[in-house]
């Protein structure tokens, strides 16, 4: 059940509702029975969003966010493949111009048009909720709320601040331009959330202020009961997004093992479940034999917990390079709850140190390889595979841990409640707010 009288929250994001990525999916089981007309969403999703939990969108555009300095970057691939041939050449040097002297990120602005004013007055919210973002997104955060007078939420799901703006003879300014924000914005913030206890221990540090955790949650009837096998095969999977920085390299090495593991005569395979348009780009290096296939993500929820309940092993992937481990380190997936109470066994693979791998030595709900290892994969496989009483131990561990730590109902209840704290900020409190007007 929501609270009683739920404030107008207004979602500033760009991930929005969905049952495709993983934001889209854990915002959605967050906010799963808040009133609808309580609840709008400004976003940048290029996913569809769906209208189960919210109904009430409105689609940034450059109106309100766009490229710094008003430069047009340079055109994706999609589009320089219908270009003319005379034109394709001039792409690799612009990237990489690109690279030396902006980085890995593009700086953008944002602002409060005078449409999206519009839209905002009409609905009149009390809370601002957002998991903010680039500059342009943190620019448009902080315009809103000061312009409304709301009390800010915020939200990290990854350590995307130590990421961005970085490698570009000029990313110094747009990163310190990032940070000015994030100082001012987590500092003016009334509740402070972050994705799970290893982020907020080490927000709390960075920033000196309280973080709440909260994360992806599971209902006790997303428990599935394991189905007898139905042949010998050994059915490994995974479900999920597939990023160049955070498991794609990862995710290459488990499909490596499992196939020199079913070439040597074992009866594996390996489905990877992902949405297509990230996934495609890895088909090739993931599909290396017949006994890996690439399938469209699921987003049936009943389907999905089948899915993963049929299999005989799940695999958590982390990359080992520094760029994703500086990203991701802190970051919970959003899948673990579900894998936890599917009563398969899971084996995580990624360096030591990020949380999820740290996370499952601590609690014991995972098979943990934390070296880059192929051999020492294709070992882990075979073991969960034939050791019976390994595969008992994991899955009881995970499932305690699910119970005690992703009850829907917990979770939602807890992170929705602080929703109503904020809009209980004193105005005392929400003082500095009218001294940057």
């Amino acid at each position: 059940m929501p609270p009683v009288d739920p404030p107008r929250v207004l979602f500033v994001t760009s991930s929005a509702f969905n049952h495709v990525t993983g934001g889209g999916i854990t915002f959605s089981n967050l906010f799963r029975g808040w009133p609808v007309d309580r609840l709008a969403t400004i976003h940048s999703d290029p996913v569809p969003v769906a209208d189960d939990v919210c109904r009430r969108y409105y689609r940034l555009g450059p109106s309100e966010i766009t490229r710094w300095p008003r430069l047009r970057a340079h055109r994706p691939a999609a589009a320089m493949e219908q270009a003319p041939a005379s034109a394709q050449p001039a792409a690799a040097p612009l990237r990489l111009a690109k690279r030396v002297l902006i980085g890995n990120a593009w700086p953008d602005s944002g602002r409060l048009s005078r449409e999206l004013e519009g839209w905002i007055a009409d609905y009149r919210p009390e809370v601002l909720y957002t998991i903010l973002g680039a500059i342009g997104m943190m620019e448009l955060v902080d315009a809103i709320r000061v312009r409304f007078d709301l009390p800010l939420v915020v939200h990290f799901m990854d350590d995307w601040p130590s990421d961005l703006y970085r490698g570009g003879l000029l990313s110094w300014a747009p990163n310190a331009r990032m940070r000015g924000l994030l100082k001012r914005l987590v500092g003016a913030a009334a509740v402070r959330m972050a994705i799970g206890e290893d982020m907020a221990r080490a927000y709390e540090q960075r920033h000196g202020t309280p973080f709440s955790v909260f994360q992806n949650a599971v209902a006790p009837s997303g428990e599935a009961a394991k189905a007898p096998p139905g042949d010998a095969t050994i059915r490994v999977v995974y479900v999920g997004s597939i990023f160049g920085n955070a498991q794609s390299e990862s995710l290459i090495d488990i499909a490596e093992a499992v196939s020199r593991l079913a070439s040597r005569g074992a009866p594996m395979r390996f489905d990877i479940f992902s949405p297509l348009h990230l996934a495609e780009a890895f088909r090739d290096q993931l599909e290396i034999s017949p006994a890996v296939t690439l399938r469209d993500t699921i987003t049936d929820d009943a389907e999905f917990f089948r899915r993963i309940a049929l299999a005989d092993i799940l695999v958590l992937p982390v990359n080992f390079d520094a760029a994703s481990v500086r990203l991701i380190r802190y970051s919970m997936p959003t899948k673990l709850p579900a894998y936890l109470v599917s009563g398969t066994p899971i084996l995580v693979y990624g360096p030591s140190g990020v949380a999820q791998i740290e996370d499952a030595r601590r609690h014991g709900w995972g098979l943990v390889v934390a070296r880059r290892d192929t051999d020492e994969l294709s070992t882990a496989l075979t073991r969960l595979a034939e050791d019976a009483a390994l595969r008992a131990s994991l899955v009881d561990k995970a499932r305690d841990l699910a119970r005690d730590r992703h009850d829907a109902a917990r979770v939602r209840a807890g992170f929705q409640e602080r929703l109503v704290a904020a809009r209980a900020t004193t105005m005392r409190g929400r003082a500095g707010y009218r001294r940057e007007r």
